[in-house]
């Protein structure tokens, strides 16, 4: 059974988290698949970018939300993980697309639940899938189910993922996630490893699972032993042998 190795944030270990060199990098060490995070800015531009203010990686105080992709175009998103890094930017989407073409398996967009998009800009965020020929590829996760709701709506064919992040509400998730068809289970690993059953439960119903953030081999091969087949990690990119 092969392994899908997804890179979270890009290859996050190797550089900074979320950024055109992290995407590379993953790349380049053969990960098969890319997860990142998506927001919105003021000016309704798709960026990629984790947390809900931007003061822990840029420096600077407020949010996404509150401001212009010409206004997030002047902050440092790299030096923050180390000097070479300095001056690398937080990416648009449409930045990032050229490098998300020369993924083998998927893209894994987490849609960060800190804004509400407007039925223009998912539609848009479609539009720019479509384009790019990698609406079928993409899957898109979110705790906010709105927005997942809204987006498959208006884009039938694409993908969803339903986060799992204790043993309180697999059968809500799982049900959620078979009643749409066509999407996944994304599971916090430590679940999975309490309650081994459930991928193969998930599968018979016509749901598969991948799990987040896998960073020991031990794990790794502990998830492979019952069943795992898609893995998103920081560090385990490239040849190693479970």
């Amino acid at each position: 059974m092969d392994l899908e190795i997804i890179a979270h944030r890009g290859f996050s270990v190797m550089a900074p988290e979320n950024t055109l060199v992290a995407f590379t990098a993953a790349l380049q060490q053969g990960a098969n698949s890319i997860e990142c995070d998506l927001q919105i800015s003021a000016d309704g531009v798709p960026v990629i970018f984790h947390d809900a203010t931007l003061n822990r990686i840029t420096g600077t105080s407020g949010t996404i939300r509150e401001k212009t992709i010409a206004e997030l175009k002047q902050l440092d998103a790299g030096a923050w993980f180390g000097e070479q890094f300095a001056g690398e930017g937080i990416p648009t989407l449409e930045e990032a697309v050229a490098g998300f073409k020369m993924v083998k398996d998927f893209l894994y967009f987490d849609v960060k639940p800190n804004s509400e998009w407007s039925d223009r800009e998912v539609d848009d965020l479609g539009q720019l899938l479509i384009q790019e020929d990698l609406l079928t590829r993409s899957i898109m996760t979110s705790f906010n189910e709105g927005f997942l709701g809204k987006i498959r709506e208006f884009f039938p064919e694409i993908s969803l993922g339903y986060f799992i992040t204790d043993v309180s509400n697999f059968e809500q998730q799982l049900q959620k996630a078979v009643a749409v068809k066509n999407a996944i289970l994304s599971v916090y690993y430590p679940v999975i490893l309490e309650q081994p059953q459930w991928v193969e439960q998930s599968r018979q119903q016509g749901v598969d699972l991948v799990v987040w953030t896998v960073d020991s081999l031990e794990d790794v091969k502990q998830l492979r032993s019952v069943g795992v087949r898609r893995i998103i990690t920081n560090s385990l990119i490239g040849n190693f042998e479970v």
